[in-house]
């Protein structure tokens, strides 16, 4: 006969497992509601969350130190307000070089979260939210003695399998190509100081010392173009940091120290990061166009001062960028997607306004390059992403105007494309003016004196 116990109220008796249960459910109290930022919903029409509940929720933080509003979050209402705020990201012009991996991992790090925080508003009105990154979620409580005995078999099946796992040997990794192993120490160069293998998978492997070149990978090389894209960019990256290499390599960041202290962190100059595909394109894209025609050093489009291209990142002291027109006779050609263009570069002190001050000839606004990241690559000509006045918007033929000075397109990049004129119907980079279409601070202060000095000459001439 089960062990029953009486409610002190009187009535019907309960079995004492019943009445475990309901001593477990007291003790599992409210703690907080769905936290529900500024113009969100809650999923689960603001159902509470318990003790229980907190290994299945995010936990959140306001910027608003006297923010008394809930904490926590449902895992499933997180995850549509994250995707939100992802979306908001994505918008972001400075994030646009970034791969869709990077802005997920970067979402709520310092570096991403000062691009996206204006989509975190708190419903306090005076924060913004952030995930607690430090936060961990509580484990799941051990479970009842009532489990049945097939759920025990299950976890105890689940258990050895966990202990049979195969033991990792810490060394270097392997890459499996057309049935044969090449280890990281092959594709990089790094002599093989022994042929005895401990690891080998092969079951002929021999255990003798003796060496021949023949007998290793590098003798035969695969082509790259049986490769996966992400062990192509390995070998890429390995063959640039060879050490036949033209292209120097970093001793310190010293050349940065005169950049505004806001500007030395790695929102404003390209550093190496973990995410290395996306990146390792366009260093191995510049290091290679480079090496082709034997330049470790290249002149600012502005200043023709030479700049040294390293081999990692910040590549240069300023920043490249590729220009459907050739600047300079120094702007290499380039394909890029089949189409020519020219990759050019310019220095830090360009940018910055220290070297050359450039304005427009036709509406004297300062062109600002200030806002470049630094040592890296832009895919559109700089000069020509932000129109400043209606006459960079008019045809290279007919001087008309292409588009309206009101209209404006969604991407800088569109800018650099081929566009047809609607007067003439010439197809040209019409938005992509020459230099020449810019003055110096210089030429501006002759042109005054010219200005002046032939002001005089008519004041003096009219006296007469």
């Amino acid at each position: 006969m089960p062990v029953q116990r009486r409610l002190s109220g009187g009535g019907a008796s309960l079995d004492l497992d019943q009445f475990q249960q309901l001593e477990e459910i007291a003790e599992d109290s409210l703690i907080e509601v769905c936290r529900a930022p500024k113009d969100f919903e809650c999923h689960r029409l603001g159902e509470g969350l318990y003790e229980s509940d907190l290994g299945h929720a995010v936990k959140l933080i306001c910027s608003n130190p006297d923010c008394r509003l809930s904490q926590f979050m449902h895992t499933e209402c997180f995850n549509a307000w994250e995707q939100s705020v992802l979306n908001y990201l994505k918008s972001n012009g400075r994030a646009r070089s970034w791969s869709d991996k990077q802005k997920c991992q970067n979402l709520w790090t310092k570096r991403g979260y000062e691009l996206a925080y204006k989509a975190c508003p708190c419903n306090c009105m005076q924060g913004h939210l952030r995930k607690d990154l430090s936060w961990e979620p509580p484990s799941n409580p051990p479970s009842s003695s009532t489990d049945s005995e097939g759920e025990k078999t299950k976890r105890r099946r689940r258990k050895n399998s966990k202990n049979m796992k195969p033991t990792i040997t810490i060394g270097l990794p392997t890459l499996a190509i057309n049935s044969s192993q090449m280890k990281r120490s092959d594709s990089q160069g790094i002599p093989i100081l022994s042929r005895i293998r401990t690891n080998s998978l092969s079951s002929n492997a021999s255990g003798s010392s003796s060496f021949s070149p023949l007998s290793s990978p590098m003798a035969s090389p695969p082509s790259d173009s049986s490769l996966p894209p992400r062990r192509t960019n390995l070998l890429d990256r390995s063959r640039h940091d060879s050490g036949g290499s033209i292209f120097l390599r970093r001793s310190d960041y010293s050349s940065f120290n005169v950049l505004p202290k806001h500007k030395i962190n790695s929102y404003h100059i390209k550093m190496e990061d973990e995410c290395s595909i996306g990146n390792d394109e366009t260093r191995c894209f510049i290091l290679s166009n480079y090496a082709t025609n034997k330049m470790n050093r290249v002149p600012c489009v502005l200043c023709s001062g030479l700049m040294n291209i390293f081999e990692r990142y910040p590549l240069i002291d300023g920043t490249f960028f590729l220009s459907p027109r050739q600047h300079t006779k120094t702007c290499i050609q380039v394909k890029v997607e089949g189409r020519v263009n020219y990759l050019s570069a310019v220095c830090m002190g360009c940018l910055e306004g220290w070297n050359t001050s450039l304005h427009c000839r036709f509406c004297l606004t300062l062109w600002d390059g200030s806002q470049l990241i630094l040592g890296t690559m832009y895919s559109y000509d700089v000069f020509a992403a932000v129109p400043c006045c209606a006459d960079r918007l008019k045809c290279t033929a007919c001087n008309q105007l292409v588009i309206h000075p009101e209209q404006r397109f969604n991407f800088f990049s569109d800018y650099s494309q081929t566009v047809s004129c609607p007067s003439c119907g010439v197809q040209d980079f019409h938005f992509t003016k020459p230099l020449d279409t810019f003055v110096s601070r210089e030429d501006l202060s002759k042109a005054a004196a010219n200005n002046q000095s032939v002001a005089r000459s008519w004041a003096a001439a009219v006296r007469s």
